[in-house]
């Protein structure tokens, strides 16, 4: 992190006293923060209808690592909605964005908030357009069944899609599942089933934790 902080704190004595100079306290500064890039694309266009408040949140694991991160319904526009997306964690991350009922990213800012200390300072967080992502090909099998998933303390109904595929580069198989459930709020993706509870392959695994309503957010539109 780089940080920023005043040069001189100025503190005024009284009358026919000098002036004395302090070091800011360290809980003081305010910093920069390395800003991430912002995918000019939400992940979920099934956003009109959800109410302010409304949350959900989901588990990451990728490449041996695990994130936690929460999503909120802050604002209603005419055509968009203002959300906020939180990744756990010292600092924590928080970007606040709002997202066209179509998908489309128009602005986003971020900020840090460590577990101790003064918060960074909000900055915009740039947009650029999303990279293709690698298309697997066509399943050799698909096989789609109706059954209940376990969501926290909820157990919910949930269509699942599991998905067989063939790598002929490395000669070898594998299999992809995805979980939509009309009950779960569509905040990170939404289907014609419902909101995602889960999606998982060999390399990533995302998972719903829980969901609900009375979210306070973190920034101000």
């Amino acid at each position: 992190m780089k940080w920023i902080s005043p040069a001189l704190l100025f503190l005024a004595g009284g009358c026919g006293t000098s002036s004395h100079l302090q070091d800011v306290p360290p809980s003081m500064k305010v910093y920069r923060p390395d800003v991430p890039p912002l995918a000019d694309r939400h992940t979920s266009a099934k956003l009109q209808g959800i109410a302010p408040g409304t949350w959900v949140r989901y588990r990451l694991a990728r490449d041996g690592s695990e994130s936690t991160f929460t999503i909120g319904a802050v604002k209603t526009e005419p055509e968009a909605l203002w959300i906020e997306v939180v990744e756990e964690g010292d600092p924590k991350k928080v970007s606040l964005r709002r997202v066209a009922f179509d998908g489309q990213v128009t602005a986003a800012k971020f900020r840090e908030i460590p577990a101790k200390g003064s918060p960074s300072e909000i900055v915009e967080q740039p947009v650029s357009p999303l990279g293709g992502a690698n298309d697997p090909g066509e399943p050799a099998r698909v096989a789609r069944e109706e059954v209940k998933v376990k969501v926290g303390a909820r157990e919910v109904p949930a269509k699942v899609t599991k998905a067989l595929f063939r790598d002929e580069a490395v000669g070898r198989e594998y299999e992809t599942s995805e979980a939509w459930s009309p009950k779960a709020p569509a905040l990170m993706e939404g289907s014609d089933e419902g909101g995602l509870v889960f999606r998982r392959s060999p390399a990533v695994a995302l998972e719903l934790q829980d969901w609900g309503t009375g979210y306070a957010p973190l920034l101000s539109p």
